[in-house]
């Protein structure tokens, strides 16, 4: 199985630089499995503001016209999509992170179970969280997503260990400043990582300039709780992952 962690640059409020995006990375990287991006990386992370009316002009489900392009671009290129994306179904968000398979297939649509992702203002009837979790079969492998703050929370970590995954994908949108990921973050995540699977790969979105507080990219390729591979912080870059059948 071939894995690339795309830690790419996500602009907040552009679907269509986002998508741009996505298209150039998949290009370089046909014929994968999957190539997996960072959390909401489709409309940005910090594009939502909790006010229902102004968020209205970010809002993607399934059948819509993101996804569908999405879909055919995987058949095209022939490399399955992970990516994060903000999903507003039935009059409700909730954090999602989508699998297509490289035959444009949809083979997960996750909703993240834990609440980091918004303000503690967000109305709860409109902004909420997912109830099951992410785990599918492909290639014979129990595969987990676990979407940023998922991976610390005790519930959604003990759920996930429960259903023996082989590899967990655990894309997040974190903006430590750069010393904190060298001196603790780093580590801190490898170790928690081991707490829920042998192999784990990890990627953050790359913020564009001027954002505060920025998140730095990275990504790691974690196996029994140490860091095997990683990309480094402050730059596009992709890592790809041979993964034994």
């Amino acid at each position: 199985m071939k894995i690339t962690l795309a830690a790419a640059l996500s602009v907040n409020g552009s679907i269509p630089q986002n998508l741009n995006k996505i298209e150039a990375v998949l290009r370089t990287h046909p014929d994968q499995d999957f190539v997996l991006f960072g959390e909401a990386f489709l409309q940005g992370f910090n594009s939502l503001t909790f006010d229902s009316d102004h968020d209205q002009q970010w809002a993607v489900d399934l059948s819509d016209a993101p996804i569908s392009w999405l879909r055919d671009l995987a058949r095209t290129v022939h490399s399955g999509i992970g990516v994060g994306y903000f999903r507003f179904h039935q009059g409700k968000w909730t954090s999602n992170y989508l699998i297509i398979s490289n035959q444009g297939e949809i083979l997960l649509d996750y909703a993240r179970m834990s609440p980091g992702w918004k303000i503690h203002s967000a109305d709860p009837q409109l902004y909420t969280e997912g109830t099951q979790s992410g785990i599918f079969r492909y290639h014979g492998k129990q595969i987990g997503v676990l979407l940023c703050g998922d991976g610390w929370t005790d519930g959604v970590v003990s759920a996930m260990v429960s259903r023996q995954p082989d590899l967990v994908f655990w894309p997040v949108y974190v903006c430590f400043p750069l010393t904190e990921w060298k001196q603790e973050q780093a580590g801190a995540y490898a170790l928690q990582a081991g707490s829920f699977a042998k192999r784990v790969v990890l990627v953050n979105n790359l913020d564009t300039p001027g954002v505060e507080e920025p998140a730095l990219g990275g990504a790691f390729d974690i196996q029994n709780g140490q860091i095997q591979a990683s990309l480094p912080w402050t730059e596009e870059g992709c890592l790809t992952l041979e993964i034994p059948e």
